[in-house]
């Protein structure tokens, strides 16, 4: 069984779980509960495929014939042929991984060909995308953007014929400000494993109310981040050279968890507050807990993505870091980057270094745009739509890659940092680190 809030990016993924947990006074004791599918992963031709056999929500089952196409204006209609003659000419010829493209390729971009790549998720590589990426174009460093909960529920994670000859390597996250710890997982260890306890038996799940409690303590502090459910503690220090090896790098910069606070820290007191007081017996009373649940659904739905990009330049701040980092480290080159669909994620981070290395706004929003299509691309794109109607989510606005909401991210950068130099201040990446960054990624070899 396969979470839809794994196939659907952090931006549609964290909406799921946000409005499936927050419905009432349950808001505040309950977290989690994304709609859930079946998936069938079989290789055609070399090219994995996820094949979506049914949605579940309560026990439900949908059918699939049953969801609407989402509507197109012709003027988005114009848009998505525009930006498809661009992915042509300037996404790489791969079949199984989606939205790849080399940074170079950005209109007015100084970065040198073949440095630094961004992508959709890797494993979904075809045996020609392996030898492509990794043979032709000599990848060596893997950068997975995606959340714990994602990697859990992605039965490709681990695929031998993509990941055999890298190195494993998890950052964890110690709060902004503050030096992460990097681990180095030994060979054929999963990335991912059940968290146990001293006498080596299973820990249960975190209840309800463990998630709410800390849910609600991360409203009062967004400082630092508690250690997943499923991520691997347990390794030795990584300190090795990477001219000698290829590397992939786990740095979650973002999760469902903090896209919930998030959120909780973005809505009205007086709101929350008036709801609850027009319906004291919300915790019984279902019509009560759906009035509750309209505020944060409101909250959500009207943020849309430039929400989930302020929250995630908040709360992803030394992620963000850490992998500018390594964009800055040329030894890893060439870099190739990804979360689930290279969207959202994925484009926060371009854009980030974009800016950082004076490529003007509209070139920006421009690349960002070629994600547009991305989702419509994938098998399961009707599973996606459906999971998220059937949360009285914006299907059009989660899976879209709209310019209105670059340039608003853009603007939002400098509306609350300054510039972005201020903002890259702010995470620890300070004017020292940004000349490496930019002799790493501008400069011809010798």
């Amino acid at each position: 069984m396969r979470p839809a809030a794994s196939l659907v990016g952090i931006g549609a993924a964290a909406a799921l779980s946000a409005a499936g947990s927050l419905g009432g006074v349950s808001a505040f004791t309950s977290i989690g509960g994304a709609s859930r599918t079946q998936y069938s992963i079989a290789t055609t031709g070399g090219v994995v495929q996820r094949l979506p056999l049914h949605y579940a929500h309560g026990g439900d089952d949908i059918d699939l014939s049953t969801v609407p196409d989402v509507e197109i204006t012709p003027e988005e209609r114009e848009f998505f042929a525009r930006t498809s003659a661009l992915c042509s000419e300037r996404n790489l010829p791969l079949a199984g991984v989606k939205n790849a493209r080399d940074l170079a390729t950005v209109s007015k971009s100084p970065v040198r060909p073949g440095r630094i790549y961004r992508t959709g998720r890797v494993s979904d590589a075809s045996d020609d995308d392996i030898a492509l990426l990794f043979d032709e174009l000599g990848v060596r460093t893997l950068v997975d953007l995606r959340s714990p909960t994602e990697l859990k529920d992605d039965p490709t994670l681990e695929r031998d014929a993509v990941f055999k000859d890298f190195v494993s390597v998890v950052w964890n996250e110690r709060g902004r400000g503050e030096e992460g710890k990097e681990v180095e997982l030994p060979r054929g260890k999963p990335r991912i494993r059940t968290r146990v306890n001293e006498d080596g038996s299973p820990k249960p799940k975190m209840s309800r109310g463990e998630r709410a409690r800390e849910m609600l303590e991360g409203m009062r502090s967004d400082e630092g981040e508690s250690e997943e459910e499923g991520e691997d503690p347990s390794a030795e220090l990584h300190s090795s050279s990477a001219h000698d090896r290829r590397e992939r790098h786990f740095v979650s910069i973002m999760n469902e968890l903090k896209y919930v606070r998030g959120t909780l820290s973005k809505l009205k007191k007086r709101d929350i507050a008036k709801a609850l007081i027009q319906s004291p017996p919300a915790i019984v009373s279902s019509r009560a807990r759906a009035r509750v649940k309209d505020v944060f659904l409101s909250e959500i739905n009207g943020g849309g993505l430039p929400l989930l990009n302020e929250l995630l330049l908040h709360y992803g701040a030394p992620g963000i870091r850490r992998v500018l980092e390594l964009f800055a480290d040329r030894s890893r080159h060439p870099i190739a980057f990804y979360c689930t669909a290279g969207k959202d994620r994925t484009g926060v981070i371009a854009a980030v270094l974009l800016s950082a290395l004076g490529v003007p706004d509209e070139n920006i929003v421009e690349d960002y745009s070629l994600s547009a299509n991305v989702y419509a691309e994938m098998n399961d794109h009707k599973a996606m739509v459906g999971a998220l109607s059937q949360r009285n989510l914006d299907a059009k606005t989660f899976l879209g890659a709209p310019p209105e909401v670059m340039r608003d991210t853009l603007e939002a950068i400098r509306d609350n940092y300054g510039s972005v130099e201020g903002y890259l201040d702010w995470i620890g990446f300070d004017e020292g680190c940004r000349e490496r960054l930019r002799r790493a990624l501008l400069e011809d070899d010798e």
